[in-house]
């Protein structure tokens, strides 16, 4: 069972989350009509700043033995990594703002992002929560901050979000990887800073 849990861990680490959420806009009647370059330049922008920049120093780390295992289990080796996450995320809010000229509440979801990634850099100073759920919350939290800003109300979508949620955070936890308190913080986290964020800017 244990090798189950490891492969869901894989498929929703929080690298993937953001690039899901740019999928998923994409999706939008709002979206849908946008020219196949943007859309690529989006997207490869959005694999750039928050899957192969935060990506680097994790690998990098590993390579010189500063962190033990790829999902930086140990919160004090995970203060780098963090930190050089956040100012990617950054980077990509940038991009999102100033080169694509999106429209200010996807910016948001971005600038949301990146909060999410200060708040756990902060917290796992003193304790470390989950940075799988706090992905996948972002990730809830772009969806449904996108359909409240737009009026759609995709049912089968959301529920299927939170399945996949509680399967992430109980495999979190029967891998011992945290705690429940850990993995309902590092949700409640990820959702709240993206979903505020887009529906209040």
């Amino acid at each position: 069972m244990n090798r189950f849990y490891n492969i869901v861990s894989v498929v929703l680490m929080p690298l993937f989350m953001p690039l899901f959420g740019i999928v998923f806009l994409f999706q939008l009647k709002e979206f849908s009509y946008l020219p196949a370059l943007f859309k690529g330049v989006t997207i490869g922008g959005t694999v750039l700043f928050t899957v192969i920049f935060p990506l680097l120093p994790i690998l990098l780390m590993m390579k010189k033995g500063s962190i033990d295992d790829f999902f930086i289990s140990k919160k004090e080796q995970r203060v780098f990594p963090y930190l050089f996450s956040f100012l990617a995320y950054v980077f990509w809010t940038y991009f999102f703002w100033r080169t694509l000229q999106m429209p200010s509440y996807v910016v948001a979801l971005a600038g949301g992002s990146a909060l999410s990634v200060l708040i756990l850099m902060a917290v796992n100073v003193k304790w470390k929560i989950s940075a799988h759920m706090t992905g996948i919350g972002g990730l809830v939290g772009t969806v449904c901050g996108l359909c409240y800003r737009l009026a759609h109300n995709p049912v089968a979508l959301i529920l299927l979000l939170v399945f996949l949620s509680v399967l992430l955070g109980l495999s979190r936890v029967e891998l011992k990887a945290h705690t429940p308190a850990q993995v309902l913080a590092g949700f409640t986290v990820g959702f709240l800073s993206v979903f505020l964020c887009c529906i209040l800017i």
